[in-house]
């Protein structure tokens, strides 16, 4: 019996919602695994959510979507825009599916983003975030929404799940992860990647 296991992972090479299809797709041939019962999706619009939900609708899996905080400034970064009402009739629709919205603190920003626009200086979960987005924006966004999630009690700690997040707009990243929260977040582990995309640097929020 050997002692490691050889995987597939998908690359996107560019930013766009045209990786979210691809993206789908890989995660829902992982999910036929069927080791996987939870999968956590970022959705700001709720688009990609239903997309997922469409996707996973014969499958056996529990699906919790993380949406923006309520007042997030990155609604004001170049290329990314939220329509309220698209949102809200999204929202409204994933709600008739049974389906769960959690709208709550960024874990990795917070109130230490607020620190940094009144004294101009960055704390370590500021750079914890920084050096997420090192591998990719969809990293960091699955490991945040994983954290949000777990302190919310809507998912278990210690039970890989599924995270399904993306830049700007759509999905391109997917994992396998073990939860953790704030309090315990050097607990948390990313077990799979599934695919990703392949960033030209560290994407900041605006200023």
């Amino acid at each position: 019996m050997t002692n490691f296991t050889t995987k597939e992972i998908v690359y996107f090479n560019k930013i766009g919602p045209q990786n979210t299809k691809k993206a789908i797709e890989c995660a829902v041939k992982r999910l036929r695994e069927k080791d996987i019962k939870i999968v956590l999706v970022a959705s700001s619009s709720g688009e990609t959510a239903l997309k997922v939900v469409k996707a996973m609708r014969d499958l056996k899996v529990k699906i919790i979507v993380v949406t923006l905080a309520a007042k997030c400034e990155l609604i004001k970064a170049p290329g990314f825009s939220v329509e309220k009402n698209k949102q809200e009739k999204n929202f409204k629709e994933l709600k008739k599916l049974g389906i769960q919205i959690l709208r709550t603190s960024h874990a990795l920003s917070g109130v230490e983003r607020s620190v940094k626009e009144r004294w101009g200086t960055a704390g370590p979960v500021l750079l914890l975030g920084d050096a997420l987005r090192i591998l990719c924006d969809g990293v960091k966004v699955g490991v945040e929404i994983t954290v949000m999630a777990a302190d919310s009690g809507l998912i278990p700690f210690g039970e890989n799940i599924m995270t399904i997040a993306g830049t700007n707009k759509g999905a391109d990243t997917v994992m396998i992860v073990k939860p953790a929260g704030m309090n315990n977040f050097f607990d948390f582990a990313i077990r799979e990647i599934i695919c990703k995309l392949i960033p030209e640097k560290v994407i900041h929020p605006p200023k």
